[in-house]
């Protein structure tokens, strides 16, 4: 059974700004999130999809897509766990082992 699929992830930071929600029509504490979708192979070859840094009003859910490399900045980390971000990278590299492994093998002499 080959396990192929799609995801998606939000991930919530404790990072966020004092605006005024058009939306609600309140003053809110907006919250920085990233929302991020990925592909995998059997769960731990993954890519990623599509992501969005954005700064949500806890009310509403409205909001506004942030830059990625400010919001990064800001959070100082990566916050995507790198088998779901660069695990198609490792697939290729076992698959290429395995491929000069097995032609090794069978190499005449």
């Amino acid at each position: 059974m080959v396990l192929w699929g799609r995801a998606e992830r939000t991930v919530h930071f404790g990072i966020g700004e004092h605006q005024f929600c058009p939306h609600c029509g309140e003053d809110r504490d907006f919250r920085l999130r990233l929302k991020y979708g990925y592909g995998h192979f059997y769960h731990l070859f993954g890519w990623v999809r599509h992501q969005a840094y954005q700064l949500v009003c806890p009310a509403c859910e409205h909001g506004w897509v942030v830059n990625p490399g400010s919001a990064r900045g800001l959070i100082g980390r990566e916050p995507i766990p790198f088998h779901q971000r660069h695990g198609w990278w490792v697939l290729l590299t076992l698959a290429a082992i395995i491929a000069v492994a097995a032609g090794w093998r069978h190499a005449p002499g």
